[in-house]
């Protein structure tokens, strides 16, 4: 008993002494909470705060704005155009989202579910496309798409985003289509259905937390991608929202910093509310996913 004293004693010391030490213990818990979310939304706060202001409050040293300057943003939807600049970004995120989408739940479910010759392999292949950097790629993409005749066209963004966004798809929807119950497939061959059935009426449906994770992720990847966008993309009527208001940094935005600040929060926009839409199914393919693997 002295010895399982004695062991028990040191424990009980280490543990908060009463209210104050629970007290205390929680403050600093919701300090470094709030610490950490001061961290992660104040730039978007104050990019927010600067998109009512004018210069004159700006480069007085103001963090609110006021009084309150609504007019930035009309200013900001006329001088970048970004209307045009929306739907660039639009079509071609999306599109780029939906082929990877497609292909990945094809490789995934071939991977996952089915037993063929050197899948091991087609996998291992996959699995290192995780590692490529886009940085590498930039230079041979881009010799290879003017050989093409494919610089300054949709395509130039639609089929590197796809190709790049391809192994992580696959990775997700191979770990999946693995976790789903056998018997759901030997039940469907009893009835007569073959592969592509099973893949489209039965598996497939049970995969929507994948398949709302993996769109999110790519779509908010292709909106926010800057580097091949700058790169492929010279022609104004093509840019996308990133390059686009870079392009107008040194013109109509030189100096005018809250037009500027405008215009980003209305680009970050769609994001906010692609997340806020889709939250739920976000999460649940996050929690999903890690339990998986």
């Amino acid at each position: 008993m002295s010895a399982i004293g004695a062991i028990a004693r040191p424990a009980r010391a280490a543990a908060p002494a009463g209210p104050a030490g629970r007290w205390l213990s929680a403050a600093l818990t919701w300090a470094v909470l709030g610490a950490a979310l001061l961290a992660s939304i104040g730039p978007g706060l104050y990019m927010l705060s600067l998109s009512f202001m004018d210069n004159q409050q700006l480069f007085g040293g103001q963090v609110l704005a006021w009084p309150l300057h609504p007019e930035n943003y009309p200013q900001a939807w006329v001088a970048t155009r970004i209307g045009q600049l929306y739907w660039n970004s639009i079509y071609i995120s999306t599109g780029s989202m939906l082929i990877t989408v497609a292909i990945s739940a094809l490789a995934g479910y071939g991977l996952g579910r089915l037993q063929f010759f050197g899948r091991g392999a087609i996998y291992a292949l996959i699995l290192v496309g995780l590692t490529i950097p886009l940085q590498i790629a930039l230079i041979p993409l881009f010799i290879n798409l003017k050989a093409l005749g494919l610089l300054n066209t949709p395509w130039a963004l639609i089929g590197p985003y796809t190709a790049f966004g391809l192994a992580f798809g696959t990775y997700i929807m191979k770990g999946f289509f693995e976790e789903l119950p056998r018997e759901l497939e030997e039940a469907a061959r009893i009835d007569g259905a073959d592969d592509f059935r099973i893949f489209w009426m039965i598996m497939l449906p049970l995969t929507r937390p994948a398949l709302a994770t993996i769109a999110i992720f790519l779509f908010l990847q292709n909106w926010n991608e800057f580097l091949f966008a700058l790169t492929f993309i010279t022609e104004g009527r093509m840019r996308t929202l990133p390059t686009g208001i870079y392009a107008l940094l040194s013109s109509e935005f030189y100096g005018n910093y809250p037009i500027l600040a405008a215009s980003l929060v209305l680009f970050s926009v769609p994001v906010l509310v692609l997340y806020f839409v889709f939250q739920q199914q976000f999460v649940e393919g996050i929690t999903a996913g890690a339990l998986k693997h």
